[in-house]
């Protein structure tokens, strides 16, 4: 019987997370997170990535939730697809989809951050304002206010190795845009099930070669 081999693609936001975690004989491609700004891009993208990468009797581990429909369709001809059931890394990190919808049910307007994103296309705070140099700081601010309308809490993920920067830095946006400041312990069980198994149907998406990811 040949031996099943396994390849993981991830999402950056997610790969501090898995990197540590994998076993050195899985490969690793890590994708830019700016390639969720644009659903279908992220779908075509990873497609191209799974046929550069698929081989029977391979797993294919996939670092990413639904992400707004993204993955949806993803499928590969050689390989057996594997991703949380999650709708997005923020439930991958708090360990469930329930937990996710359990704090979004008790603060609906919650933003979550985490420290590996403070640089990235994921901290909204710096985001709205890219580009806008020319305009006075205070019309910057105002410009942040819109994005942030829907939003009333800052939730900071912590992993337990949350730098006493970043923490200070999300107590200033949160004064700043007179937001809630709460901080969510990150549950690591089921990113690391994802890189070594038991999978179900219950906690994963499993697709034998041929079957694209379902809408979940």
């Amino acid at each position: 019987m040949a031996q099943i081999r396994r390849k993981l693609l991830t999402c950056k936001s997610l790969a501090h997370v898995l990197e540590p975690l994998t076993d050195p004989e899985t490969d690793v491609r890590v994708l830019e997170i700016a390639l969720h700004l644009n659903p279908e891009r992220l779908r075509a993208h990873l497609m191209e990535e799974v046929a550069r990468v698929e081989a029977a009797d391979t797993y294919i581990l996939l670092g990413y939730g639904l992400c707004g429909r993204a993955l949806e369709g993803v499928v590969s001809k050689k390989s057996t697809l594997i991703l949380p059931k999650v709708d997005d890394c923020v439930g991958a990190l708090l360990g469930s989809r329930e937990r996710h919808k359990e704090v979004l049910k008790q603060r609906a307007g919650c933003y979550f951050i985490e420290q590996h994103w403070m640089e990235t296309e994921l901290n909204i705070f710096v985001e709205a304002t890219k580009g806008l140099e020319r305009i006075p700081p205070n019309k910057r601010e105002h410009i942040v206010r819109l994005a942030l309308k829907n939003y009333n809490t800052l939730a900071l993920l912590d992993s337990g190795d949350t730098k006493p920067e970043t923490d200070t830095q999300c107590l200033a946006y949160a004064g700043q845009y007179e937001m809630d400041f709460i901080r969510l312990k990150t549950e690591l069980g089921l990113l690391t099930r994802l890189l070594s198994g038991p999978w179900d149907d219950e906690a994963f998406v499993i697709c034998s070669p041929g079957k694209p990811v379902p809408f979940f």
